[in-house]
């Protein structure tokens, strides 16, 4: 069976209680939308890799569903503020909830998706109920602090790889991380083992995240508009990666491209700041450290039992840096 497969049969199982704690029909100003949103798609990786990671240390899928269906409702809320905060118009082929109702309802949905997340993981059961809801609530405070990060790079054009990467996996990283963390501690993980998924999942969600910047020039599958990064003047490891080698006047170019308004930025000025990119190696390089990452994650690995939960993880780790979308 394909990964593609395998994550598939995981996410249906999320999906089911996912819906089931956004049924509410009423006030419809808020479950409208959402559900809105989170009907909209998306891969269920976090609450995929929660189950996986429990059965992955003798656990049992139920064992971990309310952490799971938990930590994806808690990222339904971080994209729903993401967008608004970054003005994105798009998500997943369709308006964002801001655009299509407004800011300030779609700044109490992402509300009421927080607190419905905190609702839903106080039903997590088991010895090590404390201990998930500590590893929950922290990935909580370390998202707030790399979005934190993440708007604060945009005054800025001397933001290094280090301080990418550090943003990264606070922003992406950590709820990656307590995704397999909650699931191995759900399935009563031994402490080497808790250890293990934990570093996996943060070297996952840095990869994964590395990757989304590559594929914006690799791939026409994203549902973004090719180099819209570019466009936005977004740090990415790419553009991080080539203003620290970029020197004159291909540097000021690359500059005066990243600083125009989106919808100012032409197709020409794209594909020349990519030439440049592409000059100085700053897109290959975005792809060697996500493989790197991921090796690394899959090596983590080796303090478990040989097993399909542990199989669905090396292959899904593969699944990062293949996935064209």
């Amino acid at each position: 069976m394909k990964i593609e497969e395998v994550l598939a049969k995981y996410a249906k199982i999320a999906e089911a209680e996912i819906r089931k704690e956004t049924a509410q029909k009423e006030p419809k100003e808020l479950y409208d939308l959402i559900r809105y949103h989170m009907e909209a798609g998306g891969k269920r990786v976090r609450p995929v890799l929660c189950l996986v990671s429990c059965e992955a240390v003798g656990g049992k899928t139920k064992d971990a569903l309310p952490i799971a269906t938990a930590i994806e409702l808690l990222h339904g809320f971080t994209l729903i503020h993401d967008d608004i905060e970054d003005r994105d118009e798009i998500r997943r082929g369709k308006p964002t909830v801001w655009k299509q109702f407004g800011e300030a309802l779609a700044i109490n949905a992402g509300d009421g998706l927080f607190t419905k997340a905190f609702q839903t993981s106080i039903r997590q059961k088991g010895e090590n109920v404390q201990e998930i809801l500590e590893v929950f609530t922290g990935a909580v405070m370390e998202v707030c602090e790399g979005q934190a990060l993440d708007i604060s790079f945009e005054k800025r054009w001397d933001v290094d790889e280090k301080e990418y990467l550090e943003m990264s996996a606070r922003k992406t990283g950590a709820l990656i991380e307590a995704s397999c963390k909650t699931g191995a501690l759900a399935g009563n993980g031994s402490e080497k083992e808790l250890a293990a998924l934990g570093k996996y999942g943060r070297k996952i969600g840095v990869a994964f995240q590395v990757w989304d910047d590559y594929i914006d020039f690799a791939s026409d599958k994203t549902g973004k508009t090719f180099g819209l990064d570019i466009k936005k003047g977004k740090k990415t490891l790419i553009v991080c990666h080539a203003l620290s080698r970029a020197k004159g006047e291909e540097r000021a170019k690359l500059l005066d491209i990243l600083e125009t308004p989106v919808d100012e930025t032409s197709d020409e000025m794209v594909k020349e700041a990519v030439k440049i990119l592409n000059k100085i190696g700053s897109i290959d390089y975005a792809n060697q450290i996500a493989l790197k990452l991921v090796n690394e994650a899959k090596s983590e690995l080796k303090v478990l039992k040989n097993s399909n939960a542990k199989k669905i993880l090396l292959d899904f780790a593969d699944f990062v840096v293949k996935r064209e979308y």
